[in-house]
């Protein structure tokens, strides 16, 4: 792919499109674990042992419908992502409903094994689906593996109009806003964790509820559903009106019990006696109709953290213990002089009971060794992805910078990687920032480009060592730049377009790589 030269002025019809989402934070999507019993990692669709690239494009025109959606995914190779891939939208053999404008198809997704049959399976959110005459309402679109990949296999559907769902269909409820894979009940089998922040819980307005779908030897079974929210057993906190429960979800073992955990940020929560607002729950499993037992952190008990904490999360083990740690995005927090939405990061690093805000480092732009200073709307840790990028086995952060200016370029965008260590967890020595103006990076700096609005991590060539993905949204229709890295070097960065999947040029607006794998 060329580097792009001056462009005209563009209507980005993905801003219009996510702009009900966006105003609650940056839509990510989120998996880890396919489940202890399957043996297959998430996203290796086709169980060839390379995991397959999956790029949501939202905005994407179909069938003349603008901001439809699809899903683009392309196979894992030897030297990374295949040069063609194929397209999933609502028009594809088996998906369920058809292409309306602004559906979103695509804004999120998730993958785990769902059946335990060796093939990693695909969950898409479809957050902006109108079920019957209820716009906004949400579905998630189900798509077994095989040795074939996800094109015209096994599919299924999930709204809360389907039998066995609890909830009531509901207008801008965005059913499959935020979504996670991982085995919440040791039975061997990946389950789903539905975020659903804007649903009503307890009469209460955008209070937030996860609905849990488990797997079993046929795939998830609508029947075996539950809903959570802060009135269930075990569950910190009660719903109030704009708490946005689910906001972001991520699955993985925390107490290091053997069992996966399910961890939820409340972006929205208000604290009592303080004007902070965010939290974060964690519910431990086994998971049945409500979890083990919960744990609770609020940014009023959290130095230097006090206003949306919980804008992005991602679970590594960034210190080599046995416990998985949670990194916290609080995007919109002020940083330096008068820097409000500057955006800082909070790394919990966990042990047998869980997360303490007595373990806890705070990191943003102000930091030393990282690069640049905190202006107002970076929104730095806007999104955040974890995996072992420099093969040393210890897990590696990058946090994106959707807004960040570079020069006059408002909006650009930029993302950092933070190298993770055995000994001392997530650090700044050794961060590497990544710009379109870094040198051996494709592009050019423009404005609204949006590079870093979402980050990813994923293993896109099988050799063991995971690949940060940098999203740019806004750059044109959309680019994914594959990148690799150690400790203060870029060794390489890859960007890909629709082009380079093996379809023609897309379209401003269309979004690709506004959802990437974690």
């Amino acid at each position: 792919m060329s580097d792009k030269k001056a462009r005209p002025l563009r209507f980005r019809k993905w801003h219009a499109a996510v702009a009900l989402l966006a105003c609650a934070g940056t839509v990510t999507a989120t998996a880890l674990l396919s489940g202890p019993g399957s043996g297959v990692a998430p996203y290796d669709l086709n169980g060839d042992g390379k995991p397959d690239l999956v790029v949501g494009l939202p905005g994407d025109t179909v069938a003349g419908k603008a901001g439809a959606g699809s899903v683009i995914v392309a196979n894992g190779t030897a030297t990374g992502p295949a040069s063609s891939s194929v397209r999933i939208d609502q028009e594809s053999t088996g998906v369920a409903g058809a292409p309306e404008a602004g559906d979103s198809f695509g804004q999120s997704f998730a993958s785990g094994d769902f059946d335990a049959d060796g093939y990693a399976d695909l969950v898409v959110g479809v957050p902006l689906e109108a079920i019957g005459s209820t716009e906004g309402a949400g579905m998630v679109s189900v798509h077994y593996g095989s040795s074939s990949g996800i094109l015209g296999s096994r599919t299924g559907a999930f709204t809360e109009d389907t039998a066995g769902v609890p909830g009531d269909v509901g207008w801008d409820e965005v059913f499959g806003y935020s979504l996670a894979a991982g085995d919440l009940n040791g039975d061997g089998y990946s389950d789903l964790a539905i975020g659903q922040p804007l649903d009503h819980a307890a009469g209460k307005a955008n209070a937030g509820t996860i609905k849990v779908v488990f797997g079993s030897s046929t795939g998830l079974a609508a029947s075996s559903t539950v809903w959570i929210d802060q009135t269930t057993a075990n569950v910190p906190g009660i719903p109030e009106a704009e708490d946005r429960f689910g906001e972001q979800v991520a699955i993985g073992d925390i107490n290091g019990d053997g069992t996966d955990d399910l961890v939820s940020a409340t972006m929205g929560e208000q604290i009592s006696g303080s004007s902070d607002r965010g939290s974060i729950h964690v519910l431990y499993g086994p998971i049945d109709d409500a979890p083990a037992a919960g744990g609770y952190l609020d940014s009023g008990n959290v130095d230097d953290i006090g206003e949306f904490a919980g804008s992005a999360l991602a679970l590594g083990r960034f210190n080599d213990d046995p416990y998985l740690d949670v990194a916290v995005g609080a995007s919109d927090e002020k940083a330096g002089d008068d820097a409000g939405a500057a955006g800082r990061l909070a790394v919990f690093y966990a042990a047998a009971d869980g997360l303490s805000p007595d373990r806890v480092e705070v990191f943003d732009q102000d930091t030393p060794g990282i690069a640049g200073t905190p202006e107002p709307e970076d929104y730095f840790a806007s999104s955040l992805a974890a995996g072992d990028f420099d093969g040393d086995g210890v897990d590696d952060l990058i946090a994106g910078m959707r807004s960040e200016a570079l020069g006059s370029a408002t909006g650009s965008g930029a993302s950092l990687v933070l190298f993770g260590n055995a000994s001392g967890g997530i650090s700044a020595s050794g961060a590497v920032w990544i710009s379109q103006d870094t040198p051996g990076v494709p592009g050019t700096v423009y404005e609204g480009d949006h590079f870093g609005w979402t980050v990813g991590a994923l293993d896109t060539d099988g050799n063991g060592r995971v690949e940060p993905l940098i999203g740019a949204p806004g750059n044109a229709a959309g680019t994914v730049t594959v990148v690799k890295v150690k400790p203060g070097t870029l060794e390489s960065a890859t960007a890909l377009a629709e082009a380079d999947l093996g379809w023609p040029a897309g379209s401003n607006g269309d979004a690709f790589g506004i959802a990437l794998p974690r």
